[in-house]
């Protein structure tokens, strides 16, 4: 099985994976953590429906799923907050991040949307925190596929159209500037100092929970 086929046994025999990656299903959805996480809570959502999974996510997700999927969507971002508060602190001095509160914490810090030119072929929903804190963020692509317009967000859906791929893989994901999704900082092409910057920037506003 190649590797863009590899969400097809979560979405047909999720049984299978329930003590592994999957975290829930039902007859309209698989859910399971990114096995690839780019941050440290990474969650994707997969339409069962063999039909669905077929189709684009920006097109695909139209109004009508979006409200069938809406209660997942809601499940993922409590799921995610109750499993980082279970981690981590969050830090009195993280005074330019207002995340103290739940309802903040899922506004601010949990993000929601798909891929314009997605790596894997089942349609697939990404639920994620915003802190890009993982071993798994190795380089610019990594990064800027979830922090540019490549990532269309799920109050953007849908678009009604499919991107251009050469347009969203060489132009705004090589030539965009690496900009910290904490403060904004602008690293240019320096992926290792805002590798760096992002481990710094959640050791302020984190701390683990013994």
């Amino acid at each position: 099985m190649s590797w863009s086929q590899a969400l097809s046994p979560f979405i047909i025999h999720p049984e299978k994976y329930e003590n592994d990656l999957v975290v829930y299903y039902d007859d309209v959805v698989t859910i399971i953590l990114d096995g690839f996480a780019k941050s440290t809570n990474h969650l994707l959502i997969l339409p069962r429906d063999p039909k669905l999974t077929k189709k684009h996510p920006t097109t695909g997700v139209t109004e009508h799923l979006k409200n069938v999927l809406q209660t997942y969507v809601d499940w993922c971002t409590n799921y995610i907050y109750d499993n980082f508060t279970k981690q981590y602190e969050i830090l009195s001095s993280s005074v330019n991040l207002s995340i103290s509160k739940k309802s903040d914490f899922i506004k601010e810090f949990i993000q929601v949307g798909v891929h314009s030119v997605p790596s894997m072929s089942n349609l697939h929903i990404h639920v994620l925190t915003r802190d890009f804190h993982s071993p798994k963020l190795k380089n610019k692509k990594h990064y800027n596929s979830f922090n540019t317009t490549f990532f269309v967000l799920w109050d953007q859906l849908p678009l009604h159209y499919i991107p251009d791929k050469h347009e969203m893989e060489n132009i705004v994901i090589k030539k965009s500037d690496l900009i910290c999704c904490y403060c904004k900082r602008n690293f240019s092409n320096k992926f290792s100092q805002l590798k760096k910057h992002l481990d710094d920037e959640f050791k302020a506003h984190f701390k683990l929970i013994d």
